[in-house]
């Protein structure tokens, strides 16, 4: 009866592909040639395989060094680094600057070291990224963006600044001026490192700000830094601003006596053996004096006035019953150069009265006198010097040599006095004493190990190439080297294969033990031969013990049997 054949399925077919292409795999990995390579190419992918790992493993971990770091830092950025020895690299799909994880924290250190990053956005930017159509409120507030950014682009031209942010307040506007808020302003700044700013560069960066936004008061800007202390203090309030200059003054006077005292005791003392401290009274009360002084016997005409009054009747004139305002008669002429006889007056003068009245200036001072604001009271100086080793010891139950002697002493206090000019009715005081100084104490820096992670990284990888070496490579060789099973070269024994049995697919347990009789017999024969070399014999020997031990056992008992009969007391 014929048979048809069964088509077979995809997955079937996929199947015996698989099996089939194995089995011309295995059948290539028996060739002879290809076995005795096997090693040496076991050996070379494993040793491929730790130089990837070791690659690997020794490549360090990167980090972005700044986020959106602009175009014109990254030139210096990676200047400075590159002279530091820090491997900073560009990342070619994101442009950000990267440095090893391990060197992070020092490559920033060494950044601000040199002020950098300095660039900041542009207001020209954020007015040229405005979109079309825009509403009223986004172009306000890209407007207040842009004017704070500029504003922070100023401030941080201090040099005593390393990077600045303004915030700016405006209220809206209203038409109603009970309603009107006064703008107001936040500046932030971070110092640069050992930096700090002074109160006429806190007042500088507070009228900035002022008059840069209409309307702003002076007193509505705060500028706080990165500590998070408050630098403006009330710099609308005439006392405090008083206040501060006055302090300010009194530091810069004890420093400058402070500097004049150093300057002559420290050639005298030496460097380092010498401190000097000082204190200033001074008394910054506003007065002002006004005197007037008057010399009774001093005096001079100031001006003079003079007064004559006369009064008479006139007789009467006229017609009665005419009228009374007739134009006067005509005036009779009277030529030149002849002389007129005297007339009569016309009427008798009743009243005359004449007056004189002359003023004179007393001679007056008047002097305003204003002391200066800030006088110095009182002035006291401490001085302290190291009190050097005598020249000579002492003897024995003389008194202790001085600290400081005497004459010295007076030295010292001479030149100090010179210095700041000593006035004893003023009530200044100078302290000069001879202490022994402490000597430094040097703390050492805890030490750098930064350098571990990457030993241990190094040792790792060393040992894990000792483990693949004597794991993997040792016991291949070891196997290479080793003969085959099979009759002995030059008539000597093969004890190669004797490490064990082969045990097949579907073996018995008697299959196994018929196996291992039949080996047992061949050792026997082997080592009762006589070709066989005493080397071999013993190598045969401790074969078979490490094997049966038990049965090893059993045989030496019974060759001992006979001797320990004879035993005395067996």
């Amino acid at each position: 009866m014929a048979m048809t054949p069964v088509p077979m399925s995809g997955g079937n077919a996929l199947m015996a592909q698989a099996k089939g292409a194995l089995s011309q795999v295995m059948r290539m990995g028996n060739q002879p040639a290809l076995r005795r390579a096997m090693p040496a190419i076991l050996m070379l992918g494993v040793a491929v395989l730790a130089v990837g790992g070791w690659l690997l493993l020794r490549e360090p971990a990167r980090m972005v060094l700044f986020p959106g770091l602009a175009e014109a830092d990254k030139a210096r950025v990676m200047d400075v680094l590159g002279s530091a020895g820090i491997n900073a690299t560009v990342d070619s799909v994101t442009g950000q600057v990267e440095v090893p994880t391990g060197d992070y924290h020092r490559a920033r250190m060494q950044l601000a070291a040199q002020g950098l990053p300095q660039s900041l956005p542009d207001a020209n930017d954020v007015l040229t990224e405005l979109p079309m159509g825009a509403s009223r409120s986004v172009e306000g507030a890209r407007l207040r963006q842009a004017q704070e950014l500029d504003l922070a682009r100023s401030i941080t031209e201090i040099s005593s600044i390393a990077q600045a942010r303004v915030h700016l307040a405006l209220p809206e506007k209203s038409a109603f001026l009970r309603d009107m808020q006064p703008p107001k302003a936040s500046v932030f700044v971070q110092l640069a490192p050992g930096r700090v700013l002074e109160a006429s560069q806190v007042e500088a960066i507070v009228n900035l700000v002022a008059t840069s936004v209409p309307g702003m008061a002076r007193g509505d800007v705060s500028v706080v830094d990165q500590m998070g202390r408050l630098l403006s203090r009330g710099s609308d309030d005439p006392a405090a601003q008083v206040s501060d200059r006055q302090l300010q003054h009194r530091l810069e006077v004890e420093k400058l006596y402070r500097e004049r005292i150093e300057a002559l005791l420290t050639p005298i003392a030496g460097a380092g053996n010498l401190s000097v401290q000082v204190t200033v009274d001074m008394d910054f009360t506003q007065s002002q004096i006004t005197e007037e002084r008057v010399d009774p016997a001093a005096t001079a005409l100031r001006s003079e006035q003079s007064e004559l009054v006369e009064s008479s009747e006139p007789p009467a004139r006229g017609i009665p019953g005419a009228v009374a305002n007739a134009p006067p008669n005509q005036a009779d002429l009277v030529p030149a150069g002849e002389a007129t006889e005297a007339q009569p007056l016309a009427g008798a003068i009743t009243n005359r009265s004449s007056g004189t009245t002359r003023n004179y200036e007393v001679s007056r001072t008047v002097e305003t006198t204003q002391p200066a604001t800030a006088q110095i009271t009182r002035i006291s100086a401490a001085i302290l010097m190291r009190a050097m080793p005598p020249a000579a010891p002492a003897e024995e139950g003389a008194p202790p040599a001085p600290l400081l002697p005497d004459d010295l002493r007076a030295d010292l206090e001479r030149l100090a006095q010179t210095a700041i000019g000593f006035d004893a009715e003023r009530g200044d005081t100078i302290t000069i004493t001879a202490q022994p100084f402490m000597d430094t104490v040097m703390v050492e820096p805890p030490a750098d190990l930064s350098w571990l992670p990457e030993v241990l990284r190094q040792l790792g990888m060393i040992a894990l190439i000792a483990i693949v070496a004597l794991g993997i490579i040792r016991p291949l060789l070891t196997r290479v080297s080793m003969p085959g099973e099979g009759p002995a070269q030059g008539g000597g024994m093969n004890l190669g294969g004797l490490s064990g049995v082969e045990v097949a697919a579907g073996d018995s347990l008697e299959d196994v033990q018929a196996r291992l009789e039949a080996r047992r017999a061949k050792l026997t024969s082997a080592a009762l031969g006589a070709n066989v070399t005493r080397e071999e014999k013993f190598a045969v020997l401790r074969q078979i013990v490490a094997e049966d031990p038990g049965r090893i056992a059993s045989v030496l008992q019974r060759m001992m049997k006979d001797d320990l009969d004879r035993m005395p007391g067996a």
